[in-house]
């Protein structure tokens, strides 16, 4: 269970701050102006929405020539799989991760409630090769990385 979450941490982590400095193009000044802002919430909910939907899309974002989605999600499985050090581990980690991804593009993009099921299920069906994509790209790469340090018993 300890490694499943330190995982899960990881991925997030990784993915989020390879999207932040990449995606978003993020630097000093940049990051200077968010916190010289007079709005700083709504600065960073418009920023999150977008580093969310970059990385639920990165089927539609390869197609527009922005790869940048497809390698923090792919580093991400990778560096999650290295830690978690098994394919069923990296399965609910790519699962969890997805899920958060989606949540927070759904509330932050969407301004959406998070209890509206049936809004999210509709969202969901529209985006579902997006959706199994950005899973493959996390789950792939994070069974290469349990593969290199899976242990036997």
């Amino acid at each position: 269970m300890f490694r499943t979450i330190i995982a899960l941490l990881i991925t997030l982590v990784t993915a989020v701050l390879i999207g932040a400095f990449q995606i978003l193009g993020l630097d000093l000044t940049t990051i200077q102006a968010i916190i010289g802002s007079t709005d700083i919430t709504s600065d960073l909910m418009v920023l999150g929405g977008t580093l969310f939907a970059s990385l639920l899309f990165p089927y539609t974002a390869a197609q527009a020539s922005i790869f940048a989605p497809l390698v923090a999600l792919g580093v991400a499985g990778f560096i999650a799989g290295l830690i978690s050090k098994s394919g069923v581990r990296m399965l609910f980690v790519s699962i969890f991760a997805l899920v958060l991804f989606f949540l927070g593009f759904y509330i932050l993009t969407l301004a959406g409630d998070p209890s509206n099921f049936n809004g999210m299920f509709t969202v969901a069906r529209n985006m579902v090769i997006d959706l199994g994509v950005a899973f493959g790209l996390l789950f792939i790469p994070g069974i290469i990385g349990a593969s290199l340090t899976a242990e036997d018993y």
